[in-house]
């Protein structure tokens, strides 16, 4: 079971709640020892699942090796690839057209504004802005995809090809993203979205930055 994963998450919240009524529940039958154990047990329970959900959002250990402070060998390097797109950008905002667009049932293309120095940067990779539906913040440190839903676009739909076909025509992270708008498809979007992958309505200012050449800890 992985560690940032939805199914541990879950098993230790029921297990806080079932221990919270079984405790409620004995409280007058059970001995004075009973009772404090009781506690002490929904306490850590409590304390282990907040940790589940912050260490799931912030990706302070990916994995039980890194929680047990064994990485396997020391940390890779990997390449910042070029994005498909990166030698034929317009000057200004465009409209991205990528191979899933139809699949998403919006009003139109969406789209995307480059930070300024995006050229200049070849070996860095950006964070995303992805606004559902509302006009993003201006950023110079970010990607930002605006796209305008449909009664039809779906967040599964989008979770299954946007950030892929986003990351092929373009250097943007593979996590950080902040979701703005769209109210049930945006908390659809940011719930449904692999760990650390989206945020919703995450402050502009709490980004993380663009990085050179990001660090990833090995899986075994």
């Amino acid at each position: 079971m992985s560690l940032t994963g939805l199914p541990l998450l879950s098993l230790s919240g029921l297990l806080t709640v079932a221990t919270a009524a079984l405790l409620v529940w004995l409280w007058r039958r059970a001995w004075i020892a009973a009772r404090v154990g009781g506690v002490l047990l929904l306490e850590a329970l409590v304390v282990f699942t907040i940790g589940l959900e912050v260490n799931r959002s912030q990706q302070f250990y990916p994995s039980w090796q890194a929680l047990a402070g064994d990485t396997g060998t020391t940390s890779v390097t990997e390449q910042v690839h070029a994005g498909l797109l990166d030698e034929h950008l317009p000057p200004g905002p465009f409209r991205w057209r990528p191979p899933g667009l139809a699949a998403w049932h919006l009003a139109g293309p969406p789209l995307v504004t480059l930070p300024a120095d995006y050229r200049d940067r070849p070996r860095v990779e950006f964070p995303v802005v992805l606004a559902l539906g509302t006009r993003a913040p201006r950023t110079d440190n970010a990607v930002t995809v605006t796209i305008t839903p449909t009664a039809r676009t779906t967040a599964a739909e989008l979770l299954r090809t946007l950030p892929s076909d986003l990351r092929h025509d373009l250097r943007v992270s593979a996590v950080g993203w902040d979701v703005l708008g769209g109210r049930a498809l945006g908390a659809a979007f940011a719930a449904g979205a692999p760990a650390g992958l989206a945020q919703r309505d995450r402050p502009i200012g709490d980004l993380p930055p663009a990085l050179a050449a990001p660090l990833r800890l090995p899986t075994s």
